[in-house]
């Protein structure tokens, strides 16, 4: 009897093919394997219950998201072997690009191996996946490895099923793979004499430099980049806990495929102008095997997006040019241009700043059926969009302020890109309901949907919650259902129940930055807004939290201006971070109550920091408490703040609530086209 079978989910790039090539000559199989679009497509023939054997072993192995089997029609087979690619125009489950991994790296430093120092080396467990793939199946002529001839030691591996490069679309060594343009060795020397290198990844250019005041100040300088922490590259987790506490988790996100950036708590400090303000440090390891290479001999390493701030990473060969620094660069192009995922761990639980290398372009069960493709918009800020194809959906990579050109034209690039690569085929738009915002304007929307309801719902879609759940959103800004700015939010299900008190907020974007004048607004400080307020002049209706947390910064003249988004707020949780006691706050939904408590405290400015803090919490609680709901969703990008949502979260389930926050995705504006992805494809769906 021979069969078919069809398999679903990550089996493309991961060494599957090869796997059942070994697993069928051990259990004396007969038939085929190979890629079929995005999945991969076995035929067998065996005796007694070999075949079962063979699909349970081989499941074990992957992340397999279904297989269908079907009896065929009997066909003559020698052994068997993997064949030649077809394309079936099924949506796929991509791999995101995976970390070098151990015995690559071993390989990479043993003299003896003719891969040694190879700056490209990977097998079917490692190395670019996303970024390289042109079209599917995942073949080598589909991949920008395609235009690199294997020379005939590298063609013996990858046809030789016991070889861990077996059918590695990567495969390639110092003879006949791609080559960079100086030595490795040279681009070390650079920088030990203290200058600043770009170097091409896997995804885009970095530009690094040792960890000195000069090299962090000429780096701020050209990225115009004024204050926001750097992130750091070290050669080792020994030579991170140097200078970092590092839990557990903590280690397991640093060493896992992806290599994330991971804040971690600071220990000890780096020279100025590196993280000056910040008691974190964004901590992570290479990943490649350049940064290997450069790391083992120079470490550790300022290693920081090659953009301007505000633009997309750089993957261009020319453009990089523009910066007039040293240039590591290599002739393998990068087709997605993406950045490095940062990530940390809060309330003992994976949270993430921005979701992109490691994890793009990995799917999420949302729980429910879309019965058409969907392409959900997201956000202007921190913008990603999102691809739903039945239970599925397919997240991208972040991309920036959509304000920005270039970022719109890489957001619009990307998804005619993730569109091709995953042939969906789209019928219904979603996207915010800001009538100003560019990524509503790209396409003629089917729906729009409330920014802070699709924060909300991206923590149900991740968690698959049922029944009725209470959402709190608190972040800076988002239009709402009745033209006011909200922020401040609570949500029974779809309803809006509870929010904070609206204020008259100055409109216009300085008010975001200059935390003064966000604390003018609340407490009349200031002759010329008061004056707007009165007369209604450019002025909005404004619930939010973001401008709370800068107004609470400037009262206790801790800082008075956002040189980066959110700084202030940072600020006042590192100082909050200090007391050693809080002083209590009145609870409440009035935010001019909480400015002026703040401003007539006795007690020390750490101590009211963190009363500020608690009481946000116990607000929570008792609202929580009120409705009496057990299921308790907390998003928006507020709670990156590890106070206010460890706290949350602790007195919560104290009291017998279940608590959920984003884990696959930013709780920040990178998360919410997640959010849009449940409720257009919820048919009940209604905008509040």
């Amino acid at each position: 009897m021979t069969k078919k079978y069809t398999f679903t989910g990550i089996v493309q790039g991961i060494g599957f093919r090869p796997a059942a090539l070994r697993l069928a000559k051990e259990l004396n199989l007969k038939g085929e394997v190979k890629n079929s679009g995005g999945n991969v497509t076995i035929i067998l023939q065996g005796a007694d219950t070999a075949p079962d054997v063979f699909v349970r072993r081989l499941v074990s192995m992957f992340s397999i998201k279904e297989y269908q089997v079907q009896d065929i029609e009997d066909r003559q087979f020698d052994g068997f072997s993997i064949v030649h690619s077809t394309n079936d125009s099924r949506v796929p489950f991509i791999t995101p690009d995976l970390a070098t991994c151990n015995e690559c790296e071993k390989e990479l430093k043993d003299e003896s191996n003719r891969r040694y120092r190879h700056p490209f080396i990977s097998c079917v467990n490692c190395g670019p996946r996303y970024t390289i793939i042109n079209s599917l199946p995942y073949d080598r002529e589909r991949t920008s490895m395609g235009k690199f001839k294997l020379c005939s030691e590298c063609n013996e591996e990858y046809t030789d099923c016991t070889d861990h490069r077996c059918h590695a679309q990567t495969i390639a060594c110092n003879n006949c793979g791609p080559k960079t343009n100086i030595p490795i060795d040279e681009a070390v020397q650079i920088l030990k004499n203290g200058k600043i290198l770009a170097i091409k990844d896997i995804g885009g250019y970095h530009l690094a430099g040792i960890c000195g005041k000069k090299q962090a100040k000429e780096i701020r300088k050209i990225k115009g980049r004024e204050a926001k922490p750097f992130a750091v590259m070290f050669s080792s987790l020994r030579e991170i806990e140097e200078y970092c506490i590092v839990s557990e988790k903590e280690k397991e996100l640093l060493t896992s495929s992806a290599r994330p950036i991971v804040l971690l708590k600071k220990k000890k400090d780096l020279p100025k102008g590196i993280c000056d303000n910040s008691d974190s440090i964004g901590a992570f390891l290479p990943c490649n095997p350049i940064q290997i290479m450069i790391l083992n001999e120079v470490s550790p390493l300022i290693m920081t997006s090659a953009n301007i701030s505000s633009e997309p990473i750089i993957t261009d060969d020319e453009e990089i040019k523009k910066f007039g620094v040293d240039v590591l660069n290599h002739n393998r192009d990068i087709l997605t241009p993406i950045d490095d995922s940062i990530v940390q761990i809060n309330a003992g639980q994976v949270q993430f700043i921005r979701r992109a290398r490691g994890y793009v372009p990995l799917s999420a069960d949302i729980g429910i059926t879309a019965k058409k493709d969907i392409l959900c918009l997201g956000g202007d800020l921190k913008s990603a969009f999102c691809f739903v194809h039945k239970s599925n959906a397919y997240m991208s990579q972040h991309f920036g302020d959509l304000e920005d050109e270039r970022c719109f034209n890489a957001f619009r690039d990307g998804i005619d890109r993730f569109a091709r690569l995953h042939s969906f085929n789209v019928k219904k738009i979603a996207a915010d309901m800001h009538p100003m915002y560019n990524s509503a304007h790209i396409f003629k929307n089917d729906i729009l949907i409330q920014h802070h309801l699709a924060h909300a719902y991206s923590v149900i879609a991740e968690h698959n919650l049922k029944g009725d759940v209470l959402s709190f959103v608190f972040d800076g800004t988002g239009y709402g259902a009745d033209g006011a700015i909200w922020g401040g939010e609570v949500f029974l299900n779809k309803k809006r129940v509870e929010h904070l008190d609206y204020i008259k907020m100055i409109a216009s974007d300085e008010v975001s930055k200059n935390a003064d004048l966000a604390l003018a607004c609340y407490d009349g400080s200031n002759e010329l807004v008061n004056k707007a307020v009165e007369n209604g002049i450019n002025t909005v209706n404004y619930s939010g939290m973001g401008r709370l947390f800068d107004a609470a910064c400037a009262a206790l003249d801790i800082n008075h201006y956002n040189t980066y988004e959110g700084e202030c707020a940072v600020l006042l949780e590192i100082c909050a971070s200090k007391a050693k006691k809080e002083y209590p706050l009145p609870v409440t939904f009035n935010p001019k109550e909480i400015i002026e408590a703040i401003k007539s405290s006795p007690a020390s400015v750490e101590e009211t920091a963190l009363g500020f803090h608690l009481m946000l919490c116990r607000l929570i609680l008792s609202t929580a408490k009120k409705y009496k709901i057990k299921q308790i969703v907390l998003s928006g990008g507020c709670f990156v703040n590890k106070i206010l949502t460890s706290n949350t979260v602790k007195m919560l389930e104290e009291n017998g609530f279940n608590v959920y926050i984003n884990n696959t995705v930013p709780c920040g504006d990178g998360g919410i086209a997640l959010g849009q992805a449940y409720l257009a494809s919820s048919e009940e769906y209604q905008c509040v």
